[in-house]
């Protein structure tokens, strides 16, 4: 209805703006025809990553991954004993009702002693977009 097009499997290898328009240059993301699309805006998605540089997690022993997360064990636990981490600093998706589940099944299972358990298979997710699809 709203003129939105979307190119699924398929990589941008570059991008061009010239007056009000730009000319974005794509192929499949496994290869094949290039293509080069006309457009009025373009949203770029880049990802999220953990601010957890300069806190000073190494020096205490907590151990990072080449992403900056840190590395937990099934029970939220850090390199360093005692010491939890959930959320966006650790692996999986980066969304807020997520790390309030994390946060309540990590200390229930220190408060208990049970063996926390998060599918994150059923974590629901959204993308917020304008105009709305």
């Amino acid at each position: 209805k709203q003129g939105l097009k979307f190119k699924l499997d398929t990589k941008v290898i570059g991008a061009q703006k010239s007056g009000g328009n730009i000319s974005v240059n794509v192929e499949g993301a496994k290869g094949g025809n290039n293509e080069t699309l006309d457009c009025d805006t373009v949203l770029v998605c880049i990802g999220r990553r953990p601010f957890t540089k300069d806190l000073g997690l190494e020096g205490v022993g907590v151990k990072l991954d080449q992403r900056g997360r840190i590395e937990v064990d099934k029970n939220f636990q850090t390199s360093c004993k005692g010491v939890y981490a959930i959320g966006d600093c650790i692996q999986g998706p980066m969304l807020a009702h997520k790390a309030e589940d994390e946060g309540i099944i990590c200390v229930e299972g220190i408060a208990t002693g049970h063996e926390p358990h998060i599918d994150y298979n059923c974590v629901p997710s959204v993308i917020y977009t304008f105009p709305e699809v």
